[in-house]
């Protein structure tokens, strides 16, 4: 059977596999019916002296009683709500054939000639005794199973239904591989991990430019509200007299301006979490119909109180001068401004 995207779209691969290439649009009836052939070892390598090299009579392959021949009996489109990892074109078969071409491969004349040599027997170069990664030579284990005659086998794709489905089997796994040799354990590897690694890292180069630029804003914004708090000291300078003519003290104008500049920092820290807060849903709901990940913008309630210290310092930083200014005018010229 082949399985097309959920665009009716097929790769070129499995075309020219059927003998249909240089064409853009393909009928569904031109698949149906295809057949290829499957070729066994015994046909496909033939023995000189201890080595074995590939058949070159194609001929006599296609036309041997051994092969077999495999047709297209339909075609599958997968769902549009399908992950993006499984939406490629593929060819599907049955599991029969998969355990039927494993018994044929095993009993092959060049699987048993491998078991028997400590060299490749199609290049003639020397196995290695034991597997390692940073090698580009061969052992005899991973021969016998390139020629298919191991059925253990080579790796199990994995697909959980969601994170924590993820982390349920990374920690299913690392139980299992516990108490065993470096050889018994399970060796995984966390694609979704890697991806989340490599976006943290773009994300935290992201948060460190934008860090930059709202420094600068905050600068800005510290200045301003120093501004506004002196212009709020010029319009109430008799009512700064006022105050004092009837016992304030410097300290307490310093508290009245101060107050109101808290004020200013805590409504201002608090609006912007509540604009945050809202933001969050049309964003993560734009991000999963992308992504397909749910919650991925979120709001640390740690961080939102950061965030509110934050402005009440820079407002508190911000108003400190012009309310120390504010303290220390003269009563009587205070109260002579109109």
């Amino acid at each position: 059977m082949i399985i097309v995207d959920s665009k009716n779209q097929i790769s070129k691969d499995i075309l020219e596999m059927f003998g249909i290439d240089n064409k853009k649009k393909v009928d569904y009836s031109e698949l149906i019916g295809q057949e290829i052939k499957v070729v066994m070892n015994d046909d496909y390598y033939q023995r000189m002296g201890k080595y074995f090299t590939l058949n070159q009579d194609y001929e006599s392959i296609f036309n041997s009683k051994n092969s077999l021949t495999l047709k297209v009996v339909g075609i599958a489109r997968l769902k549009e709500e399908y992950p993006s990892y499984v939406t490629k074109s593929s060819i599907c078969y049955t599991n029969e054939l998969s355990n039927y071409l494993i018994e044929k491969n095993i009993k092959s004349e060049i699987v048993k000639a491998q078991k028997n040599a400590d060299y490749n027997v199609l290049t003639g170069e020397k196995l290695a005794t034991e597997s390692n990664l940073m090698s580009e030579v061969a052992t005899k284990e991973t021969m016998i199973s390139y020629l298919g005659g191991d059925e253990i086998p080579y790796g199990i794709l994995i697909y959980p239904k969601d994170f924590s489905a993820k982390d349920k089997i990374i920690d299913y796994l690392d139980e299992y591989n516990k108490d065993l040799t470096t050889e018994e354990k399970i060796i995984y590897t966390d694609q979704a991990e890697i991806l989340s690694g490599l976006s943290n890292n773009i994300m935290n180069a992201v948060t460190i430019v934008l860090i930059a630029f709202s420094a600068i804003s905050l600068v800005v914004s510290c200045i301003m509200i120093g501004i506004i708090t002196y212009i709020s000291v010029l319009e109430r300078t008799k009512e700064i007299g006022i105050l004092r003519a009837i016992g304030a003290r410097k300290k307490d104008i310093t508290r009245v301006f101060n107050a109101e500049t808290f004020i200013i920092g805590l409504l201002s820290g608090l609006i912007g979490i509540g604009i945050t807060l809202l933001l969050l849903i049309p964003t993560n709901i734009i991000l999963y119909n992308l992504t397909e990940l749910k919650n991925v913008a979120v709001l640390n309630p740690l961080h939102a109180l950061i965030l509110i210290i934050v402005s009440l310092a820079l407002t508190l930083i911000g108003g400190s001068i012009p309310a120390k200014m504010a303290s220390k005018k003269d009563p009587v010229e205070a109260l002579r401004t109109e």
